[in-house]
């Protein structure tokens, strides 16, 4: 088996990303290793000719945690890397995360996802937005090539570590179609307070950015989550999840209160040009055009409203009953 990897992608069908994705992995600087697609149905479309082994599965319509803990038993490997199918890798990917891993100084390891090359400028924005410490709070760095670090978790679409790891702790919630990621880190950690979860800004992959209405969409799932993405062990870092309600309930108050109108409108307006103020300097740090910065900002405006309207839903016990259609509404809408 020596170091062989089982690059596992979990998608709907074989469509024209997932085919961009395989043969952008036929480009990898590495040779130990397959790939496991995990699909919904079987599609028209062939497999083109590869370097490398593809195996396919066939599962039926479930979500993509479930697919990649079948994905992970059902093939045999030392290593296994998980990437999504509207992504792909860059050619060292494979041969440096082994190397890290190899190193015994980590027991996961992955990297940013930044843009395709060739992105539209809706794209670009919700992109500009994602990197914003107003929308993705600490975690930030994992949308750009930040420097090499220890972190506490990693997103699912570019992750790598060895497949007897993954299988210890039971992998992936099958129940889950958000937050998937997130959870399987806070268990491992309960289990093994020792764990140590290493970024590196050469592990990038690129990833296919949403486009707006799917970007709201997302977010506001996001926020359905929010129990799962507090971190009271990080301080007030950990605590930012919950900033877009709290602002958003205390305006709320605000205007059910019996302070005159004029001061209530003072009040609201003031705090929303602070923030706004916080909020471009924060991203004039990396969008270097104006007009950018403005649909930028109102973009960051809308994904923290979003966000604040998922949070409602989940404190009124509605989650369960819609969170997983409008998560796969929001990848049909990209």
């Amino acid at each position: 088996m020596s170091d062989k990897v089982n690059i596992v992608i979990p998608a709907v069908e074989l469509n024209d990303e997932l085919l961009k994705c395989l043969r952008e992995i036929n480009k990898i600087n590495y040779t130990n290793f397959f790939a496991a697609i995990v699909l919904d149905y079987k599609s028209k479309q062939k497999l083109p000719k590869l370097k490398y082994k593809v195996k396919e599965l066939i599962v039926g319509k479930t979500n993509m945690s479930k697919k990649r803990n079948i994905a992970v038993k059902k093939f045999t490997s030392k290593y296994i890397a998980f990437i999504d199918s509207d992504a792909y890798p860059n050619k060292n990917w494979l041969k440096l995360a082994i190397r890290y891993l190899k190193n015994k100084s980590c027991q996961v390891v992955g990297g940013p996802g930044i843009p395709f090359p060739n992105q539209s400028g809706i794209e670009k924005i919700c992109y500009y937005s994602k990197r914003s410490y107003f929308v993705t709070g600490y975690l930030n760095f994992r949308k750009y090539k930040a420097k090499k670090r220890y972190c506490d978790w990693l997103e699912a679409c570019n992750l790598i570590m060895e497949r007897k790891f993954f299988l210890k702790y039971g992998g992936m919630d099958n129940q889950r179609y958000t937050g998937e990621d997130s959870e399987f880190f806070q268990r491992m950690k309960k289990k093994y307070p020792d764990l140590k979860v290493f970024y590196s800004p050469d592990l990038f992959i690129h990833h296919k950015e949403r486009r707006m209405f799917g970007f709201f969409l997302q977010r506001f799932v996001f926020g359905m989550d929010l129990l799962n993405l507090l971190k009271f062990n990080s301080g007030f870092s950990g605590l930012q999840p919950i900033l877009p309600i709290l602002i958003f309930m205390s305006f709320l108050i605000l205007l059910a209160s019996e302070i005159e109108l004029v001061s209530k409108v003072t009040i609201i307006s003031t705090f929303i040009l602070l923030i706004n103020i916080a909020i471009l300097f924060n991203i004039t740090k990396y969008v270097k055009s104006f007009k950018t910065r403005i649909f930028v900002l109102f973009t960051i405006n809308m994904a923290n409203i979003a966000f604040a309207l998922g949070s409602v839903i989940t404190f009124t016990g509605l989650r369960r009953f819609i969170v997983n259609k409008i998560y796969l509404y929001s990848r049909n809408k990209k």
